[in-house]
């Protein structure tokens, strides 16, 4: 027969009820960090907003620092509620950069470099205005509704801001940033400890409503109440 010496017993249950509190404070640390950004968060979309941008200037920081605000549009633009709805008009903003990153070159190319037309002069913003009714109306025309605002976005990006020595480069790039953006949107939406999260946040908020119309059922009974003996 195997006997265990009284302190080795000792030692192992004070290590099973050490670890058990420890699992138990990890979970009630983590328990009043969701509370607290439950409590206090103005909104899943605001922070999953807040996270895509920073990591968007992140990125542009080490690709191209004199132009880390494209990324940024794209992600705030892009950004929505859920992961379902994010990627449900990915696909649209997706083909839209990539028509508004061609439609741009095209217009550069022959208004800048054709017609000699200045960058800054009131006649190519006019015309850069005029035509986005064009590319509207393409991105209706293909169903594509989805990705209309970031279409827009995106030309006004390349023509306005056009690069005088490399227009096909500097097209390309903001195409390339604009995707990064979608990219990222898509990336914060799918996270799973900011879905976790928005889920109990979602729950706080309903039970938060269901409290409120019972407060508010409960005072138009006594309303009600009264208006019914004071007539009797």
């Amino acid at each position: 027969m195997v006997r265990f010496p009284i302190f080795s017993l000792i030692g192992y249950y004070e290590y099973n009820t050490l670890r058990k509190l420890a699992n138990l404070q990890e979970k009630s640390v983590w328990k009043q960090f969701t509370s607290f950004l439950i409590s206090n968060s103005p909104g899943m979309r605001v922070i999953k907003t807040c996270l895509a941008v920073t990591i968007c200037l992140v990125i542009e920081f080490f690709r191209d620092p004199s132009m880390s605000y494209h990324s940024s549009i794209a992600a705030i633009v892009c950004m929505q509620p859920t992961l379902k709805s994010t990627f449900k008009t990915a696909v649209d903003r997706t083909v839209g950069t990539l028509i508004a990153g061609l439609y741009g070159f095209l217009f550069i190319s022959f208004f800048y470099q054709r017609l000699h037309l200045e960058l800054n002069s009131l006649i190519y913003f006019f015309l850069a205005g005029i035509l986005t009714l064009p590319l509207m109306m393409l991105m209706i025309a293909i169903k594509m509704q989805g990705g209309l605002a970031i279409t827009v976005v995106v030309f006004l990006l390349v023509t306005i801001n056009a690069g005088a020595t490399d227009p096909l480069g500097y097209t390309i790039d903001r195409v390339i940033g604009t995707l990064i953006g979608i990219g990222v949107a898509l990336f914060i939406n799918w996270l799973p400890l900011l879905n976790k999260i928005g889920k109990q946040f979602g729950q706080v908020e309903i039970s938060t409503v269901n409290a409120t119309a019972d407060r508010a059922a409960h005072t138009n009974a006594k309303t009600v109440n009264k208006i019914e003996g004071f007539n009797g």
